[in-house]
């Protein structure tokens, strides 16, 4: 049976970033958790719901904005991934990164118009994927909570 490596592959790039981004979900998930009043949880298992069914349909409506507001934080994180991609990927290869071009650009050939034009799209990509991101949580706040959950 062959051995299998995390250096110079996606996975071991994909389990750096889940190493360093997992503290910072944890935290925020655990304040919006921890502010749900047990008392909703506990009335549902009182009229016989299961845990499951308190989790998919109490809990998880309540915590939507938290987490909606932890996969924005990870992905502004994530998506100029450089270090990861550097030091555990294999920067010329699959887990070449928007932020390594930018760098290469930059700084191996020099051309710093094209660093800048890479870098400005990268950052209208993330401006844009932080406004669905909120859309959304907007949207799941409302509908979840009709309006009276966290802000």
């Amino acid at each position: 049976m062959g051995q299998s490596t995390l250096t110079h592959n996606f996975t071991g790039v994909m389990l750096s970033l889940f190493m360093q981004q997992f503290p910072f979900c944890f935290l925020m998930l655990l304040g919006y958790i921890s502010g749900i009043d047990p008392s909703i949880e506990n009335s549902a298992r009182t009229l016989g719901a299961n845990p499951w069914t308190v989790f998919r349909r109490i809990m998880l409506p309540l915590i939507a904005p938290g987490v909606a507001i932890a996969f924005a934080l990870v992905f502004v994180m994530s998506f100029g991934t450089f270090a990861s991609a550097i030091m555990v990927g294999q920067p010329s290869g699959s887990t070449r990164t928007i932020a390594i071009a930018a760098y290469a650009q930059a700084f191996e050939m020099l051309d710093m118009p094209y660093a800048s034009a890479i870098a400005v799209i990268m950052g209208l990509f993330q401006l844009a994927g932080l406004l669905v991101i909120l859309l959304l949580r907007k949207r799941m706040v409302t509908a979840a909570t009709m309006g009276v959950g966290k802000r």
